[in-house]
């Protein structure tokens, strides 16, 4: 996938995902304003979205040298 992809059925690897984050972000946020999900899911989704923000390419490069 290419960074430009936003496509979530383009993603292939988490590199892929990291690469579209800032869309992927929106929508997980998007989900958490639905209302259909309760408290504890939506703080859940919460946490994965201010994790997910601290991780860097470099982060993801490790993986592969393991």
């Amino acid at each position: 996938m290419s960074a430009e992809s936003t496509n979530i059925d383009d993603v292939a690897d988490i590199v892929d995902f990291f690469l579209a984050w800032n869309h992927h972000r929106q929508t997980v946020i998007q989900i958490c304003e639905i209302g259909h999900l309760s408290e504890p899911q939506k703080k859940t989704l919460s946490w994965l979205v201010k994790m997910a923000d601290r991780v860097s390419l470099s982060d993801l490069e490790k993986e592969d040298r393991d």
